[in-house]
């Protein structure tokens, strides 16, 4: 176990932010919860090869060690949003959003908060309007017990098969916080006014399929183009599975709308 563990820490020098210049037209990828930038770093080298300016943000508490993610709040995690859109946008004429998982929601509240940036699209893979586990529901009354839940060897091996750097323990508290910031953002009279993407794996075991398609209902105009698009092959971080190449391309004609 010491030397499996070892092995995903030797992947942490890559788990910071990327900046790679290009055109005007700016890419800001946003990661998933207890992930790092490893997870959009696949899509960042593809999208530079086709031109792209690309910034992969790493957010607040992320990348670093677990135990400190439990000092941030949903707050900390949007902030960085933010900062990685403007720093963008000093370099870039247009900024798109791209989120994968967490990071998906935070570009959509983003998104909703700041008509003003003119962004022209959006791109959101594996987002969680609802998670499936009903274990979600107990983290209030669990962590009174546990601070810390570890993901599984299955998750270990996953990681380190793709170059992942993520964390392997979920502090309860931040848990928390991101139940709270689904639920704040279910509040929230969100109406989306431009195109949208959002893909998702068929064989996602962590997210509520259901709640993307009564989203699409929800949270955008009907006068604009939200497509949703499954990829048979994948689970839940999109970017590194068997699909990926047919995402890739797929996001690469849909910035061009």
């Amino acid at each position: 176990m010491k030397n499996d563990f070892n092995e995903l820490e030797s992947l942490k020098h890559l788990a910071k932010s990327f900046y790679f210049e290009g055109s005007e037209v700016g890419v800001l990828l946003v990661h998933g919860f207890t992930a790092s930038p490893t997870e959009t770093l696949p899509l960042g080298e593809f999208l530079h090869e086709k031109g792209y300016t690309v910034h992969g943000i790493r957010l607040a508490g992320h990348g670093t060690n677990y135990k400190e993610l439990s000092q941030f709040t949903w707050h900390d995690w949007y902030k960085s949003v933010e900062t990685g859109f403007s720093n963008l946008k000093d370099h870039c004429q247009t900024v798109i959003p791209i989120g994968i998982s967490l990071g998906a929601i935070l570009c959509l509240y983003f998104v909703h908060q700041h008509p003003e940036a003119k962004i022209p699209n959006l791109i959101l893979l594996a987002p969680p309007f609802a998670l499936k586990s009903r274990l979600v529901r107990l983290i209030p009354f669990l962590k009174i017990f546990k601070k810390y839940l570890y993901k599984g060897e299955e998750s270990l091996q996953y990681f380190k098969d793709h170059n992942l750097y993520s964390y392997m323990y979920r502090p309860t508290t931040s848990i928390i916080q991101f139940t709270r910031f689904l639920k704040y953002m279910h509040q929230q009279p969100i109406c989306i006014t431009i195109p949208t993407l959002i893909a998702y794996g068929a064989l996602d075991d962590m997210i509520s399929i259901s709640a993307i398609l009564d989203a699409k209902e929800q949270k955008f105009t009907t006068n604009i183009e939200v497509e949703i698009l499954e990829l048979p092959k994948s689970g839940h971080i999109l970017t590194v599975e068997p699909d990926s190449e047919e995402l890739f391309k797929k996001i690469e004609d849909f910035l061009r709308i």
